[in-house]
């Protein structure tokens, strides 16, 4: 039994909130850290942990009750849970396994390579290789993919002379020292750097249709946003021939997010805002969906501190460089609900100027970048524009195409600068009763889950309702067969009774005939006795008379 899959089945049991704690997640406690694991091992370790888990909850509590009900509904969670990763709908850990039988093999190929080298080091490699039990060994361990690492036993047993020999390639490969001019730079960055410190903003800024800051400054940005792009125009993975495969990933990395912090890259407050490109939660979505309840993740986003609350500037969704039509869609859906949400997260601390102070969304859609914002009027209506829509010269491009580019990002740090002098200087509310919640309709995704949740759980209701009425029918049926027998025999016997009646009727007559005949001979031996005690006594008295 794994003893690390038996303890983090059981730290879930004992911390995770009841609510979470079904079979379905149980289950996938174990495939997601064992893919390879049989259903009757994990029963076995979820049967263990369950167990333990329990003594810490009172026997007929609701939590008690919860971790018991994780049996009746294992076998069809456990069939969900293998069809949802294997349609890729959940993630595991998964990796290509390889068989005993090939962990055998690799064992026995790798000692035919380290005999036929008749140096002391593989010899040594080869010896203690035969003294390992090959049945212990895992798809996880290098060795049995003929693999020898530097940090197993194998090595760390050498001899010192053997293993400073093996470790030769790392001596090759990593020079003793840095040169001293690097390191001098090093010192010197270290002793000069002056970090970012909070400044205040200028006074409020409001969009005029004009750029807040000199021409220097813009070019600046622009050189910095030209760089990206010729790094970019450098890799060829974002050639024709690599377009349609190249992942979501490589193009947010590699293009989108370095093109953003440079736009970006020294405005106001220093190290109070930041941009995020981890898909970290956005605490907006997550507010209106509600306690305990996950939000949205963008793919990136802009993020100002103030006043010890985290504002939500900016959004970005991006697609792969090859966007289907339905993900075009679905982004541009996913943003303007993004947007929505960040703007009623903003007013529940604070209120900046209405008809100036918006979320941004920016969708970049295959090349295609599409810049829009949301703001609210005086009348409290939100409205969502889009501002501004270009090509993303991924490729060596026009100077047209490049300078639109530029141009786009350019008038996002324009509206950055400010919205962030809005928010910096915006009034607080006066009241909680002016705090309003987000319009954001609940995605019917929600609603699906919830759906399939339930679902799931009325399956396994029916499988048990079914299991037991099968047993139920099965007990009746087995009564059903021995009644059956038992009438078969009655009705057996019961046609028998008139042929025995008639054998009785018989018998009792020729018994009575017996008898008659028997009183018969009774009497009539009765009658002789009597007639031979009568002669008895005559000859008595006749012999007296003789004498």
């Amino acid at each position: 039994m794994s003893t690390d899959l038996y303890t983090k089945i059981y730290n879930f049991l004992v911390n995770a909130e009841e609510k979470h704690i079904t079979a379905g997640s149980v289950i996938y406690q174990g495939i997601e850290e064992n893919p390879q694991i049989s259903q009757i091992e994990l029963r076995t370790i979820i049967e263990r942990a369950v167990s333990f888990a329990n003594n810490n909850n009172n026997r007929g509590s609701s939590r008690y009750t919860t971790l018991l009900e994780i049996f009746p509904e294992f076998e069809i969670s456990y069939k969900t849970v293998c069809s949802l990763r294997d349609i890729g709908a959940v993630k595991t850990r998964e990796e290509d396994t390889i068989t005993p039988d090939k962990i055998r093999k690799n064992i026995i190929e790798l000692k035919g390579k380290l005999k036929k080298n008749t140096t002391s080091l593989y010899q040594h490699l080869y010896s203690d290789i035969n003294n390992i039990t090959i049945s212990e060994l895992s798809w996880k361990d290098p060795l049995a993919s003929q693999v020898i690492s530097d940090d197993s036993r194998l090595v760390q047993q050498l001899p010192g002379h053997l293993r400073h020999t093996f470790m030769k390639p790392v001596r090759q490969m990593v020079p003793t020292a840095l040169p001293l001019i690097v390191q001098r730079k090093c010192d010197e960055f270290v002793s000069t750097f002056i970090e970012n410190r909070v400044f205040d903003l200028p006074q409020k800024l409001l969009h005029d249709g004009m750029w807040k800051e000199t021409d220097i400054e813009l070019s600046y940005t622009a050189k910095r946003i030209l760089d990206t792009l010729s790094d970019s125009w450098n890799n060829p993975v974002f050639g024709s021939e690599f377009v349609e495969s190249l992942n979501e990933g490589t193009y947010v990395t590699n293009v989108i997010v370095p093109a953003v912090r440079a736009t970006l890259k020294d405005l106001p407050l220093g190290k109070s805002t930041f941009i995020t490109s981890s898909e970290r939660q956005s605490s907006a979505s997550a507010n209106r969906r509600g306690v305990g309840r996950s939000g949205k993740r963008p793919d990136v986003m802009f993020v100002m501190k103030h006043g010890g609350k985290y504002y939500e500037l900016l959004y970005i969704e991006c697609s792969r460089l090859f966007c289907t039509t339905k993900k075009e869609i679905d982004d541009g859906v996913k943003l303007w609900r993004e947007c929505n949400d960040g703007l009623y997260w903003t007013r529940k601390s604070c209120k900046p100027d209405k008809d100036e102070f918006g979320i941004v969304g920016i969708q970049v859609a295959g090349n295609k970048l599409l810049l829009n914002v949301l703001i609210r009027d005086m009348s409290d209506i939100h409205h969502y524009y889009h501002l501004y829509e270009t090509d993303i010269p991924v490729q060596q491009s026009n100077p047209s195409i490049v300078s639109e580019f530029v141009k786009s990002l350019l008038i996002l740090r324009n509206i950055m600068i400010v919205n962030m002098t809005l928010l910096y200087n915006a009034s607080l509310p006066r009241s909680a009763r002016h705090i309003e919640d987000s319009t954001t309709i609940k995605s019917p995704l929600n609603r699906i889950i919830i759906l399939e949740a339930e679902n799931t759980k009325v399956k396994a209701t029916l499988t048990i309702t079914r299991s037991n009425a099968r047993s139920k029918i099965d007990l009746l049926e087995q009564r059903i067969i021995i009644l059956e027998t038992e009438i078969t025999n009655l009705k057996k016997e019961n046609a028998e009774i008139p042929e025995l009646r008639k054998k009785f009727a018989e018998v009792e007559a020729e018994n009575a005939k017996v008898k008659a005949e028997s009183l018969r001979e009774v009497k009539t031996r009765e009658r002789i006795e009597k007639t031979m005690l009568e002669l008895d006594g005559c000859l008595y008295h006749k012999s007296l008379s003789m004498k």
